[in-house]
């Protein structure tokens, strides 16, 4: 649970991600994309230098490719051209995060602070520095003083419940989580939280907003993987199998995608043909997923393939020696 919080604290608050997997070619136009912005914004910079928002623009761009120096350099600059401006010290401080420099990050934000008080934006990336290090004293009050200035800022809801659920108050949590989505409607990572927390409780309004996180991304892979984990720990197989392959419909390299698919083919619905096909594609992707592996021996095994079956227990015990299930079923083969 908490790598899960981590991660939207991490880079959802310090630069724009996308959780699409992109493919190189995208990726590629991507970059390119940003490269010809970044120089777009050089010759702008060029004609008018003394414009501070225009490095701050660049320095958005270079940190939302990985280029922490030069965008380090256009953030000192605008500092310099407007230093009574907040806007670069929470810059600032996002570049902090980023290089794991917390007493610099918190010093930005509280200049930000002093020079907009009137401004949350500053008291909210301090909560969210603080819920990092697990401080959540400092959290809540940081979190409190951005919904004094303003009642209606979702993100302080978000982070006021995530604080709740890490020290295990969860009513509480999703009364927050509640609101931050009631506030804003796409809030992704506020429905994807929400879904996580029902789940743990085996509770299935985890479905409803699985779903609501899949309206704004019909095909984000951690939403459709997640709603077809809890079908099937619920037991509905059918529509557990239906968003697996939605999973690899869009992300054909998902393994656990085509694991679980066999897994269920195999235990639940003893369809040993169409398990040996989604445990092939899994071992295809990884061939050192043990586990795939041996459960295609399985798989062989049930349906009579004992020779089959034999190949992959010794392939197991090739990658993992003492592998007990393994060991078992190659006794059983010999006999």
């Amino acid at each position: 649970m908490r790598i899960f919080i981590l991660f939207f604290l991490l880079f959802l608050s310090v630069v724009a991600c996308d959780h699409q997997e992109k493919t190189s070619s995208e990726k590629e136009k991507e970059a390119v994309f940003s490269a010809d912005s970044v120089q777009l914004i050089t010759d702008l910079i060029r004609n008018d230098s003394a414009n501070f928002r225009l490095y701050l623009t660049r320095a958005r761009l270079n940190l939302k490719q990985g280029r922490i120096d030069p965008a380090f350099r256009d953030v000192n600059t605008a500092l310099d051209l407007s230093p009574a401006d907040p806007e670069p010290f929470m810059l600032l401080s996002d570049i902090y995060f980023i290089m794991g420099n917390l007493d610099n990050a918190f010093s930005a934000l509280r200049k930000a602070a002093e020079l907009d008080p009137d401004n949350e934006v500053p008291y909210v990336k301090q909560a969210e520095a603080y819920l990092i290090i697990q401080n959540y004293s400092m959290a809540q009050k940081s979190v409190d003083r951005a919904l004094s200035i303003n009642v209606t800022n979702a993100r302080a809801y978000f982070l006021k419940g995530v604080s709740f659920l890490e020290q295990g108050d969860t009513m509480r949590a999703i009364t927050n989580l509640r609101i931050s989505a009631n506030l804003d409607t796409m809030k992704y990572e506020t429905y994807m939280q929400l879904a996580s927390v029902y789940q743990l409780m085996d509770d299935t309004v985890a479905i409803d907003y699985y779903n609501k996180a899949l309206r704004g991304r019909p095909n984000d892979e951690r939403a459709l993987f997640r709603l077809a984990r809890f079908y099937q720990d619920l037991g509905h197989y059918d529509k557990a199998i239906n968003y697996y392959e939605k999973v690899n419909q869009f992300y054909p390299l998902h393994k656990e995608a085509y694991f679980n698919k066999g897994y269920i083919y195999l235990v639940e619905e003893k369809d040993f043909d169409r398990a040996a096909i989604a445990f092939q594609q899994t071992t295809n992707i990884d061939p050192a997923y043990v586990e795939a592996v041996y459960n295609l021996g399985r798989t062989y095994e049930a349906q009579g393939l004992y020779d089959e079956a034999a190949v992959k227990y010794r392939e197991v015990l090739e990658m993992h020696t003492n592998y007990p299930l393994a060991i078992e079923g190659l006794n059983r083969m010999n006999k």
